[in-house]
C-alpha cells in the first residue's frame, strides 16, 4: 500500500487525537541533530492555553550546542505552562514567571525550580538527570497543576523512555503515584544517524524491531503471571524450573554461576556485545533473554543478527508505547529527503511518521 502523505495544514488534526489521549509524552533522539527539540516545540504548540508541565532530562534551549557550536532551537513557553528547570538557568526577566516550588541542590545547576509562566518568552530547560529525581520532579509538576507532562530527552539516551513503567518503579508508593500515567514515546530519527543510506535504513529498522519485541512469557503459560511477578528486578537472575535465582556478583557472567541449558536470563542493566560473547564462549547462552525495555539493548547490528540466527529470543518486561516517529533530513554532508526515509520505513512502522518542519505526516496501513 503506498504511503499516505497529508498536506500541510492537516497534520495537527491527524496527530492531536493520537497524542491528546496520552497524559505524558517523552521525547527521545537517536542521534545528535535528530530534530528532537524541534519536535518537542511543535507538539507543545498543539496544546495552547493548557497547563503543560515541561522539563528535560538534559539541557535544552541554549543558543549554541556545547559540542559542535551549531545553533540550537530555543524553547518557547507561554502563559499557564509549568516549567521544571534549574536555578542557574533562570531568565533575567523575573516578570515572565512565578516561582511555585524549590527543592534539592544540583552541584552545578543549583536547586530545582517549578515556574508558572506568566508571559511569552524562551526558557532554558535543565531538569534532573536521574530517573528517581525526574519522577519526583514530575510528581511536583502534577501537584502544581500540570495536566500533561512533556519531557525532552538527552543526546543518545533512551533510559527515560520507561520513566513511568511499572518495572521501573521500585516501591508501591511510586506505583500508586504514577499508576494514572498513560505515556507515549516520541522518537526522533534523523539522517545524521547514518553516514550512508543503507546504514541509516538498517539502523532505523533495527530500532523499530526493538520497539516491537514481545513481552515476557514462559514456556509454561499457566505460570506466566507468577513468574513475571517474581522476577527480582534489582538483580540479574536466571530462571530454571520455575524458580528465579539471583546473580549478585559483579562478574557473574564470567564465573560460570549459570547452569547450562537455562531457560531465561533476566538482565537488570545493559545487554551488550561483550556480555553476549562471554556467555557464548562459556556455553551458557539461555533460550531467551529478558530486559526491562528496548533502551537496554545495546548490541551491535551484527551481534543482534547472530543472536537471532541462533534461535535465542529477546523479550521485554514491558513494551513502551511508541506514539510517533519524527524524521529530520539534516546531515552535515548528505541530507536525506524525509519523503524517501518515510517510504523506506513506513511498511515496518505501526505509528505515524512525521516531518514537523514541513508538517507532513505518513500513516501506516494499520494506523
Amino acid at each position: 500500500m503506498p504511503a499516505l502523505m497529508l498536506k500541510t495544514g492537516a497534520w495537527e488534526y491527524q496527530l492531536l487525537p493520537r497524542i491528546s489521549q496520552l497524559s505524558a509524552l517523552i521525547f527521545a533522539g537517536l542521534s545528535k541533530n535528530a530534530g528532537k527539540t524541534t519536535a518537542f516545540n511543535a507538539l507543545n504548540a498543539l496544546f495552547p492555553g493548557q497547563p503543560l508541565g515541561l522539563t528535560s532530562i538534559g539541557h535544552d534551549g541554549e543558543a549554541f550546542d556545547a559540542i559542535d557550536n551549531h545553533p540550537k532551537p530555543p524553547i518557547p513557553v507561554f502563559p499557564g505552562q509549568l516549567v521544571l528547570t534549574a536555578e542557574r538557568f533562570l531568565p533575567e526577566n523575573e516578570a515572565g514567571y512565578n516561582l511555585l516550588e524549590k527543592w534539592g541542590n544540583h552541584p552545578q545547576y543549583g536547586p530545582w525550580l517549578i515556574l508558572r509562566v506568566t508571559a511569552p518568552g524562551n526558557l532554558r530547560l535543565a531538569g534532573p538527570s536521574t530517573l528517581s529525581e525526574l519522577r519526583l520532579g514530575v510528581s511536583n509538576l502534577r501537584h502544581c497543576g500540570a495536566t500533561r507532562i512533556h519531557i525532552d530527552g538527552a543526546l543518545n539516551r533512551l533510559s527515560h523512555i520507561c520513566l513511568f513503567s511499572s518495572p521501573a518503579l521500585s516501591s508501591k508508593k511510586e506505583r500508586a503515584e504514577f499508576e494514572f500515567q498513560d505515556t507515549g514515546i516520541i522518537l526522533s530519527l534523523g539522517a545524521a544517524w547514518g553516514d550512508t543510506w543503507p546504514l541509516l535504513v538498517e539502523q532505523s529498522l533495527h530500532i523499530l524491531e526493538l520497539f516491537k519485541l514481545p513481552t515476557f512469557t514462559s514456556q509454561r503459560n499457566s505460570a506466566n503471571a507468577k513468574l513475571k511477578a517474581d522476577i527480582p528486578l534489582q538483580h540479574n537472575a536466571y530462571l530454571q524450573q520455575d524458580t528465579w535465582t539471583c546473580l549478585p556478583a559483579p562478574l557473574w557472567h564470567q564465573e560460570l554461576l549459570i547452569p547450562p541449558h537455562t531457560e531465561v536470563i533476566y538482565l537488570k542493566g545493559a545487554f551488550t556485545d561483550a556480555f553476549y560473547l562471554t556467555l557464548r564462549a562459556q556455553k551458557r547462552l539461555p533460550q531467551k533473554f529478558v530486559v526491562r525495555s528496548p533502551a537496554q539493548i545495546l548490541l551491535s547490528l551484527n551481534t543482534w543478527q547472530i543472536l537471532k540466527s541462533g534461535g535465542i529470543a529477546v523479550q521485554l518486561l514491558e513494551r513502551p508505547k511508541l506514539a510517533l516517529i519524527t524524521l529530520c533530513p539534516w546531515h552535515p554532508r548528505n541530507p536525506v529527503s524525509t519523503c524517501r526515509l518515510a517510504e523506506a520505513l513506513l511498511p515496518y512502522s505501526q505509528v505515524p511518521l512525521v516531518d514537523v518542519q514541513s508538517r507532513q505526516v505518513w500513516l501506516p496501513a494499520k494506523c
